[in-house]
């Protein structure tokens, strides 16, 4: 009986995603729409326009992924006029139903956003040999010309060091971060 209602459930949502995001909770103090769905580096924020102050107790809440796991929902009032929910970083790129404040609502939460994008970078040493000397992580991909400043033991300074194709000086073969001088 579980399922078939879950079922249901998660096809009603998917013809709601088609109409949009939108949904009214009835509370004894106010009403809560959903606004929008986003997937953060930490996990999906659900944001919400509310009317109304929500108490702790409403506040609390739950998700249920479709297929059926259920995780906790994170709830915080922000404003009068805001109400911010987040759950598992696990879910991602699947139909939800999630209840809190006495409505249920329901949604899709898209798919987590890339891991962030890391390079080797490449240095002298004291004996003037190319070496790797760390990986630089950063949110976006490099493009060539890209610099960031690196910290060199060896040298016990910091550098520029550019995004550069395949190193001609160095006859390394990979996209990296190198001191730009050979």
């Amino acid at each position: 009986m579980k399922k078939y209602l879950v079922t249901i459930l998660v096809l009603f949502s998917m013809l709601l995603t088609q109409v949009g995001i939108a949904a009214a909770a009835p509370s004894a103090d106010g009403t809560a729409t959903l606004v929008s769905v986003e997937h953060g580096l930490k996990g999906p924020v659900f944001t919400f326009s509310v009317s109304g102050k929500f108490s702790k107790t409403e506040l609390k809440g739950f998700l249920q992924v479709q297929g059926g796991d259920d995780y906790s929902l994170y709830c915080t009032q922000v404003d009068e006029s805001t109400v911010k929910c987040t759950t598992s970083d696990k879910v991602s790129g699947v139909n939800v139903v999630l209840s809190w404040g006495g409505g249920t609502f329901w949604a899709f939460v898209p798919e987590a956003p890339p891991a962030a994008y890391c390079y080797n970078v490449y240095d002298y040493d004291r004996t003037i040999t190319w070496k790797i000397y760390g990986t630089y992580c950063q949110d976006y991909r490099a493009e060539y010309g890209d610099t960031i400043p690196w910290y060199n033991p060896d040298w016990d300074d910091y550098f520029d060091a550019v995004f550069l194709p395949e190193h001609i000086c160095a006859g390394i073969v990979e996209d990296a971060y190198y001191y730009p001088f050979c």
